[in-house]
């Protein structure tokens, strides 16, 4: 079914709001020079870049002397710190942010001179609250053509309104696994936000090499000689967020996807191990949801 996209009550267009980009980063200087050089071209300026340095060695120092050795078109917040994780870096910028809208940002993206002012004109022409634009890598190509209501969320290609600021936050327990951006974006919608996914606006995500976790976190269930399917991160998104039907429908996929990709052929083995796994990933989802 397709729907032409038309405002309600269309809204006049206010480019005086402000807008606030919040950036966690780690080791990637370069990526994040050429997103700040994006940033200040933008024919809507942001009005405040906060950068929330992490490198987990005490001894170090900051890495991005070009914040204060150049001039930029927008006030930056720097702040460097030794505990790493996009979740902890997320939640401290938002405490700095002041503005009418919260540009939630990586650092190894790339986009257009327009893109701060496309978003602001559809968010407050068509009276969104939250936005989630296209973050695809080089070549692949954009499955959605319309602009539609979206089940998930990015964090790092993602505008939403302040009004939401206070009342959401990155769950430290997802913090180097999965499922922190579905959650947030589970957060909104029960405020009252919906998040509307927008093919139109892009932004190009350059994966940099240097990414991810930088070194290798181990998480306690890593060393059970049966590991949980799915991971208890994800579980634990699903478990908080879904409803039963919706959970069980959940199951019923993954079992059907994740025969093709397991070494168990015997269908009735793998049926008997895949419901121990998934025990065993209940068990750690609850066990990560005790300090909620």
């Amino acid at each position: 079914m397709d729907f032409d996209l038309n405002p309600i009550n269309p809204t006049k267009v206010d480019f005086k709001k402000t807008v606030h980009v919040i950036i966690p980063t780690l080791g990637r200087e370069k990526y994040l020079f050429n997103v700040l050089q994006d940033l200040s071209k933008q024919t809507l300026l942001p009005e405040q870049v906060i950068i929330v340095e992490q490198n987990q060695d005490k001894n170090t120092k900051s890495e991005l002397e070009f914040i204060s050795s150049r001039t930029w078109p927008f006030k930056i917040i720097h702040k460097f710190i030794h505990q790493t994780g996009a979740c902890n870096a997320r939640n401290l910028a938002l405490k700095f942010t002041t503005s009418d809208y919260i540009y939630l940002a990586d650092d190894d993206n790339e986009f257009d001179n327009n893109l701060l002012k496309d978003v602001i004109y559809s968010m407050q022409y068509y009276s969104f609250s939250a936005i989630a634009m296209s973050y695809l890598q080089k070549n692949e190509v954009e499955k959605h053509k319309n602009t539609m209501q979206w089940g998930a969320f990015g964090g790092g290609s993602s505008v939403i309104s302040s009004e939401f600021v206070d009342d959401v936050t990155f769950n430290m327990v997802y913090e180097f696994g999965y499922g922190e951006d579905t959650d947030f974006g589970m957060q909104l919608r029960n405020l009252g936000a919906d998040i509307v996914y927008t093919p139109n606006i892009k932004i190009l995500h350059l994966k940099a090499p240097i990414g991810g976790f930088r070194t290798k976190f181990v998480h306690p269930w890593e060393k059970d000689n049966l590991q949980p399917k799915p991971s208890p991160t994800v579980m634990l998104n699903r478990k908080l967020n879904s409803t039963n039907c919706q959970l069980l429908g959940y199951r019923t996929t993954l079992f059907l996807k994740f025969y093709k990709q397991q070494k168990i052929k015997n269908p009735f083995k793998y049926f008997s191990r895949f419901k121990k796994q998934w025990l065993v990933s209940e068990t750690w989802a609850n066990r990560l949801n005790k300090p909620l």
